[in-house]
């Protein structure tokens, strides 16, 4: 950028010019008067050249406007041309115009060359270099920043704008200014006005990271570096020392009050969330919510519950509860309701309106989801004698997370011992009304003589399987047959004759074998391997069971899934071991073995992959309907985190609840969990192993300190896999916060940012300094915006035509003059031997 300016240096107001300007005109005068008188000729030109310099003269040295340098300058050059034209006319005649027109252009030369001599014009030349250098502005908008340091004033990151949007002018002059805004990531701004607009909502403060990205934006190694925050670095353990080791100065520039945590700041915040890991379909769960405040107390509020989309919009209707504020140090719990409508992942929100007058709303919401299940299977185990397979039953029945078991136990005659629950509620008596027997899902009568039932309560548990429930009987030495069950409203919901009372108990040791419909059928699902199906024995052993109870014959609307090969029935069909049938609406089945323990403690420790679990937790849920629910639902995977944000080394749970193609719960998928962090494209999978107590549940711990999991926003893609065929994915994201949360802290750290500048060489000023750090930073820097100034004299030609090819010369100006009068000299020598030689006196 270039400015040019024209200065005379010697003459002012009245000074030698005017008296130059003044003798010319008494010349012309005289002139005119002497060829008025002797009336040498009739020529018009010369009086009015006389009468134009004589006006002028006088309007140039009256108007004291006029009456300067720069006009006296070109007037005074003017009117000695006019002079020397005035007199040169008078010599047409005699030389003829070529002559007096090179004789006169020689005076007019020289006039323009004596001129200068008097005024001394200077022509200066300002050139300005156009900055190379950028200036690096790191600006925190972090959550801190978006409190008040006067209540009702600017948030912090809106008085930057203010004090910054005066400075860049003169930052653009010397630099190249580019702005930042980082908190959790960095990014570039566009504009520098889109600070007066950007929230300040990030989830934490990383000096360090943004210090290392603005330097990976540059390839200069001058940028300055000017970092703007409060200061509140919640993620890095050695701010300093990290920023050192980059060795590059940094200048700080302190954001803020260094107050601490000030009561006298209003402010109301949603603090924690608490929840079962899972939710009940139709059941309602109490959501406890933590909250804090400041300077409101006995303000009353509303607490809000909703479930939100992926947006963070409510979905549903939204439960309120008002809340009077009290400044309580470990806050107030606040209990709001929520039943799920369906099974799923729910995404919930707690919130509380922002107040007029908050130092920040960023705390005024939190969220968490929660994975909500059908109610667990309600199994009322109606037992007619402590045996073996009683206890080992009623122990692995009520370890299934998804099981409320209920008992009965005959202790003597007519009296039963009550145990359980059911919604919740302890269990205390047998059922008497159809509506109580209603209350459970399955009914599992064991060794219990039918005599223990009267008429009116085996009816009533016919209408409730006809009416959706479900029926299991066992084998024992007072069932089936043998219990006096034939011809009874009991026989009629079972899938077999029972036979009469006489009916054999079958003693010889084996191993059930499954029929091909076994092998098919959900409840039996995984069992092959252990039971064999049809002729082929089972691969991995099992201890043989003890006989069982011989019955006549199954339904024709029956299946059986399983039978004693060796042995033959009354029908010389095989012994019937497993047979299940739909009745009504409902389903039913009779096991006809009682010695099932044997499998109990042998292979306890294979969890719920031991047959024994998975015979009876795989046939209860066929007889509760779960088949049906779980179709209905195709395939699948339902992922979930307890919550959406963590801190920086907790531990990170992943679940899943995945389906196979059945619609069953399953814990036999292959599934993965892809993690990507938003700061680096290289995933990371580690495997989902299933939950032992939870069948179709997977999860896996990203544990703790060390787990490599750092800040920022995170994905997380669960994959479920089945026999070499996808079962579903889904995504889900999640945040890790610094150990400190963002708001936690909003007093400013002026030492922190202090130490950086003094660590690594640079500038520390507060905000109201920021106009100080500016003019350093220009002085620190003479070429930033640094200006050249050349001056061009104009009473020396020389000089003059040099400069004008771009040669400037740098002579001492003390030979300006004799130089300029030499050339002066010679162009009047040169017009006196002209007139000379043309015989002019």
């Amino acid at each position: 950028m270039h400015q040019w300016s024209f200065e005379i240096l010697r003459q002012t107001t009245w000074d030698l010019w005017t008296l130059l300007c003044i003798a010319a005109v008494l010349i012309l005068l005289s002139h005119a008067a002497l060829r008025q008188r002797v009336a040498l000729t009739r020529d018009i030109v010369g009086p009015i050249l006389t009468i134009i310099a004589t006006l002028g003269t006088i309007l140039v040295l009256a108007v004291p406007v006029l009456r300067r340098p720069g006009v006296g300058l070109v007037w005074t050059f003017l009117l000695l041309s006019i002079l020397s034209i005035v007199f040169y006319r008078a010599l047409l005649d005699r030389l003829g115009q070529r002559r007096t027109g090179t004789l006169l252009a020689m005076r007019i030369a020289a006039i323009a060359l004596l001129v200068p001599m008097l005024f001394e014009p200077v022509v200066r030349f300002v050139s300005t270099e156009t900055p190379q250098r950028p200036v690096m502005l790191l600006v925190d908008d972090s959550g801190s920043m978006s409190v008040p340091d006067v209540q009702n004033g600017p948030t912090r990151l809106q008085s930057i704008w203010q004090a910054l949007r005066p400075q860049l002018p003169r930052l653009s002059a010397h630099f190249i200014p580019r702005i930042f805004a980082f908190a959790a990531d960095t990014k570039e701004l566009d504009r520098a006005d889109t600070l007066a607009t950007l929230p300040a909502d990030g989830k934490s403060t990383d000096l360090v990271s943004a210090v290392k990205t603005a330097l990976t934006k540059t390839d200069r190694d001058d940028a300055i570096l000017v970092l703007i925050s409060d200061g509140i670095d919640n993620t890095s353990p050695d701010v300093v020392g990290s920023i050192a080791a980059m060795r590059r100065p940094v200048n700080t520039i302190t954001v803020g009050s260094d107050q601490a945590e000030s009561a006298l700041l209003a402010n109301v915040a949603v603090d924690d969330l608490s929840a079962s890991d899972d939710f009940v379909v139709g059941h309602e769960t109490t959501i406890k919510a933590t909250i804090r405040s400041t300077a409101l107390a006995d303000r009353v509020v509303d607490v809000k519950l909703a479930e939100v989309n992926a947006d963070g919009q409510p979905i549903d209707n939204i439960t309120t509860q008002k809340l009077v504020l009290q400044p309580l140090p470990q806050g107030q719990i606040v209990s709001l309701k929520f039943k799920p409508a369906k099974v799923g992942v729910h995404r919930l929100a707690v919130w509380i309106d922002p107040i007029a007058g908050e130092r920040t709303t960023a705390d005024n919401r939190q969220e968490l989801q929660g994975l909500a299940l059908d109610p667990r299977i309600k199994v009322l185990y109606i037992e007619g004698r402590a045996r073996p397979e009683y206890g080992s039953l009623s122990r692995s029945l009520n370890r299934d997370p998804n099981i409320e078991l209920a008992t009965l136990l005959r202790v003597q005659d007519q009296r039963f011992a009550a145990g359980g629950s059911v919604d919740g509620e302890a269990f205390k008596q047998m059922p008497t009304s159809l509506a109580e027997w209603k209350k459970f899902d399955v009914i599992l009568l064991g060794d219990l003589d039918a005599s223990f039932l009267t008429k009116a309560q085996q009816s009533q548990i016919e209408q409730t399987v006809k009416d959706g429930g479900a029926l299991l009987m066992i084998g024992g030495q007072n069932t089936l047959g043998p219990g006096g069950y034939a011809d009874t409203a009991i026989e009629r919901a079972l899938p077999v004759k029972v036979g009469p009372i006489t009916s054999p108990q079958e003693k010889s040791e084996f191993v059930p074998r499954l029929t091909a419909d076994g092998a098919a059928h959900p409840s039996m699902e995984g069992l092959s391997d252990w039971f064999g199906v049809e002729n082929a024995p089972g691969t991995k052993p099992l201890p043989p069971l003890l006989g069982n109870v011989v019955v006549a014959n199954a339904k024709p609307s029956a299946e059986v899934l399983a039978i004693h090969a060796d042995r033959p029935g009354p029908d010389q069909k095989p012994q019937i071991v497993l047979a299940v049938e739909h009745y009504g609406k409902g389903r039913s089945a009779v096991f006809t073995v009682d010695t099932t323990y044997r499998w109990y403690l042998p292979l306890r420790g294979m969890g719920q992959d031991s047959p024994y679990n998975r015979l009876w937790g795989q046939l209860i849920r066929w007889l509760a309907g779960e088949d049906v629910r779980n179709r209905e639902r195709g395939a699948g995977v339902e992922a979930l985190l307890n919550k959406s944000t963590f801190q920086l080394g907790e531990t990170v749970q992943v679940r899943a609840m995945v389906r196979d193609e059945k619609g069953d719960a399953t814990r036999y998928a292959q599934v993965t969990v892809t993690l990507k962090s938003s700061k680096d494209d290289k995933p990371r999978e580690q495997p989902m192993p299933p939950v032992e107590s939870h069948t179709g549940m997977y999860s896996t711990e990203i544990g703790g300190q060390g787990n490599g999991l750092g800040n920022g926003d995170w994905t997380a893609e669960i994959v479920a896999n089945k026999d070499g065929k996808l079962l579903g994915r889904q995504t889900v994201k999640f945040s890790i916060l610094p150990p400190a949360d963002e708001m936690l802290k909003i007093a400013a750290n002026p030492k922190l940012m202090a130490s950086i500048a003094s660590a690594t060489g640079g500038y520390s000023y507060p905000l109201s300094g920021l106009n100080d750090l500016v003019d350093a930073l220009i002085r620190s820097d003479p070429t930033a915006g640094a200006q050249q100034e050349r001056s061009v004299p104009l009473d020396n030609s020389v000089r003059v035509v040099m400069a004008a090819v771009g040669h400037p010369v740098n002579w001492p100006r003390r030979f300006d003059f004799p130089m300029q009068g030499a050339i002066i000299i010679g162009l009047l020598i040169a017009e006196w031997i002209l007139r000379r030689r043309w015989q002019l006196t």
